[in-house]
């Protein structure tokens, strides 16, 4: 019994060890692993860690898991000014 409880406690640290390094230090936001692990976390977690990632790699796409929180929401376009004719 204890040889179990001590396999699951590992798993824990392994998988959360795991996640912090995808948040705090990968060079991927992509990172197939992080992401996995991110998908399965509660929401208030994920939301955490989308912040994260937005905060250290700023404009890109948001990985999966991220793009329903609003900081990862696209930036809204100014249309362009009417041309106004020349005057002759």
């Amino acid at each position: 019994m204890r040889g179990l409880v001590r396999l699951i406690i590992l798993l824990i640290v392994v998988v959360g060890g795991y996640w912090a390094y995808y948040v705090f230090a990968s060079a991927d936001p992509n990172d197939k692993f992080g992401v996995m692990i991110n998908e399965k976390l509660p929401l208030s977690a994920r939301e955490y860690a989308c912040t994260k990632l937005k905060e250290r790699f700023g404009d890109i796409n948001a990985p999966n898991g991220c793009g329903e929180f609003a900081e990862w929401a696209p930036k809204p376009v100014a249309p362009a000014p009417a041309s106004v004719p020349a005057a002759n």
